[in-house]
C-alpha cells in the first residue's frame, strides 16, 4: 500500500482536526509556549525556596549554637564564682582568723603566713580546673599568687579592680586572645586561647549583727577554658552541617516535586490545548460536513438522471456508430464514478450509527473475498489468511463489510499488479480485556515516509482524483465500534494496516 493509501485515514477528532491547515502546527507550538510559564515558575520557586531554607536552617543553627556557647560559659562563671566563694570562705576561716589570733595582722611577706595561706589555697583548688589565683591588696600589689614570681608585682591587676576593692559586685569576663569569629577557622586552638576570669572581693565576717562584711583585698580566679570552648565549636559546626544537608536534602524533594507537578501541569496544558485545537477543528469539520452533504445531496439527484439515461441511450446504441456508442459508454462510466464519489463525501459528512449486532469477523471477510475474488484473480493476487476461529465483536456487518472491502481495494491499488496480500486475525488480551486483532498487510511498496504522519488526516490524497476519504470512512467505521486503525510499514516491506477490535462473547 503506497501513496494511494493517503487517499484513506482514520477520522477520529484529533485526527480530522490535524487535518486542516495550520491545526497540526498550532498542536505543536502551543506545548512550548504552554510550559515556558511552569518552567520559569519552577526554577524560581526552585531557588527562592532554597535560599529560604538555607537563611532559616543556618540562623537557626547559628541560634542553637550560640545558646549553646552561652550555656557552657554561664556554667562556667557560675563554677568560677562558686569556687571563688568557697575560697573566700576557707581563707578567712583557715588563714584570717588564726593569723590575727596569733599574731595580731595579715603580712603575707612573712614566710610562715604566705605558706600557711598557700596550703589553705591548694587544698582547695587541688585537682580542679584552675590556672592561675591571685590576691590583690588595697595598694593594688600582688599580694599572694600560685605563681610566686607574681608576688608583690605591680601592674597587673585588671582595670576594673578598684571597683571590686569597693566592695562592688563580682566581675567575670572571656578574654581571648583571637577575635571570636575566627576561632571555627583556626581549630584546633592553642592553650590559653580562650580565658575566664573571675575578680571577686575577699571579705571577712562582720564585726556586729547587720553590718557590712568588711573588704580584705580581691581575688583574680583566671580559668582556661580553650577545651571548653572548642567543644562548643564543634558543636556549633555539627549543627551547621545537619542543618546544610536537612536544606540539601528539603531542597532536593522540593525539586523534585516542584519538576513533578511541572511535567504534570505541562502535560495537562498541552491535552487542553490539542482538545481546543481538536474541538475548534472539529466544529470547522462539522461545518464542511454539512455544506458537503447539501452539495452532494443537490448533485446526486441530476447525476442519477444522467447516469439513467446513458444507460438508456447505450442499449439504444444498435444502429449508432462507434464513435457515439464510445462517448455513451464514458459518459456512463464517468456518472458511475462521480456518483460513488458522492457517495463517500456523503457518507463521511453523515456516518450512520451501527447496529450492535453480535458479528462473526471472519464471516465478513469471507464474504469480503468471495466479492473480491474475481478482481484479485485478473489482477494476479493472491490472498494468504491465517485468522483464528470464534473472533466475534459486537456491531454492525454491513459497516464492517465495507471498511475491509476498502481496506483490500486500497492494497490492491497500491500493489497495482501481481502481489499478495496477507491477513492475519487473533484474539488477545490486554489489561483483563479482550480483543479482536486483524492485520492487512500488502507486498506492494509500503508507505512514503514523508506521508505516513498525514495518511490518517482526512481530504489528503496524493492520488490523482483522489478524494482523500477512503480509509477516513475506514477509521470512521472501526472509531463507531470502539475500535482504533493503525498505519505502519511492515517489517520486510510492504504497507500494514492494523485492525483492533473489542473482542465479544462468542455464541452460547
Amino acid at each position: 500500500m503506497n501513496e494511494s493509501h493517503s487517499a484513506s485515514g482514520p477520522v477520529s477528532g484529533s485526527s480530522a482536526g490535524s487535518g486542516l491547515p495550520g491545526a497540526e502546527e498550532t498542536s505543536r507550538q502551543a506545548p512550548a509556549a504552554d510550559t515556558d510559564l511552569p518552567l520559569s515558575y519552577a526554577r524560581t520557586l526552585s531557588w527562592l525556596s532554597l535560599a529560604l531554607i538555607l537563611l532559616t536552617n543556618l540562623a537557626l543553627s547559628f541560634f542553637i549554637s550560640n545558646s549553646a556557647r552561652q550555656t557552657l560559659l554561664t556554667r562556667q562563671e557560675d563554677f568560677a564564682r562558686l569556687l571563688v566563694e568557697n575560697l573566700n570562705s576557707q581563707i578567712f576561716r583557715r588563714f584570717a582568723l588564726p593569723t590575727i589570733l596569733a599574731s595580731g595582722r595579715i603580712a603575707l611577706r612573712q614566710p610562715t603566713q604566705y605558706e600557711h595561706l598557700d596550703r589553705v589555697v591548694q587544698s582547695v583548688i587541688q585537682g580542679l580546673p584552675v590556672e592561675r589565683l591571685r590576691i590583690y591588696d588595697f595598694s593594688r600589689l600582688v599580694a599572694y599568687s600560685t605563681r610566686k614570681e607574681d608576688v608583690g608585682r605591680a601592674g597587673l591587676s585588671p582595670p576594673n579592680l578598684d571597683e571590686v576593692l569597693h566592695g562592688a559586685a563580682p566581675k567575670s569576663e572571656i578574654i581571648s586572645s583571637i577575635p571570636a569569629w575566627q576561632a571555627p577557622f583556626r581549630v584546633p586552638l592553642r592553650e590559653g586561647t580562650f580565658v575566664l576570669r573571675v575578680l571577686y572581693p575577699l571579705r571577712g565576717e562582720p564585726l556586729r549583727p547587720g553590718q557590712e562584711a568588711p573588704v580584705m583585698g580581691a581575688l583574680e580566679l583566671t580559668q582556661d577554658i580553650t577545651g571548653d570552648y572548642e567543644q562548643v565549636l564543634a558543636f556549633q559546626g555539627v549543627i551547621v552541617v545537619m542543618c546544610l544537608l536537612s536544606s540539601v536534602i528539603l531542597f532536593g524533594l522540593l525539586l523534585m516535586l516542584i519538576h513533578r507537578a511541572e511535567r504534570v501541569l505541562a502535560e495537562r496544558m498541552h491535552k487542553n490545548r490539542l482538545l481546543e485545537n481538536e474541538l475548534h477543528s472539529n466544529e470547522k469539520l462539522a461545518g464542511m460536513g454539512r455544506v458537503i452533504a447539501s452539495i452532494a445531496h443537490e448533485i446526486r439527484n441530476p447525476l442519477g438522471i444522467i447516469r439513467s439515461s446513458a444507460e438508456l441511450l447505450q442499449r439504444r446504441t444498435d444502429k449508432a456508430d462507434a464513435g457515439t456508442a464510445r462517448i455513451l459508454g464514458a459518459i456512463y462510466d464517468e456518472s458511475v464514478r462521480l456518483s460513488q464519489t458522492v457517495n463517500d463525501f456523503l457518507d463521511y459528512a453523515r456516518p450512520r450509527r451501527p447496529r450492535q449486532d453480535l458479528a462473526d469477523v471472519n464471516l465478513v471477510l469471507d464474504q469480503v473475498l468471495a466479492f473480491l475474488e474475481g478482481e484479485m484473480g485478473r489482477h494476479g493476487i493472491a490472498v494468504e489468511r491465517e485468522t483464528e476461529a470464534g473472533l466475534f465483536v459486537r456491531g454492525d456487518k454491513d459497516l464492517l463489510y465495507r471498511a475491509f472491502y476498502n481496506i483490500f481495494i486500497n492494497g490492491q491499488q497500491a500493489m497495482d499488479g501481481p502481489g499478495i496480500v496477507r491477513i492475519r486475525g487473533e484474539l488477545e488480551r490486554e489489561n483483563g480485556q479482550g480483543r479482536v486483532r486483524l492485520e492487512f498487510l500488502d507486498s506492494g511498496p509500503g508507505f512514503e515516509p514523508g506521508t505516513l504522519p498525514n495518511l490518517l488526516d482526512p481530504f489528503f490524497t496524493t492520488k490523482d482524483g483522489g478524494t482523500g476519504l477512503g480509509l477516513p470512512i475506514v477509521q470512521s467505521i472501526i472509531a463507531s465500534h470502539g475500535g482504533v486503525i493503525e498505519l505502519e510499514n511492515g517489517p520486510e516491506g510492504g504497507a500494514l494496516v492494523r485492525v483492533l477490535l473489542p473482542a465479544a462473547d462468542p455464541p452460547a
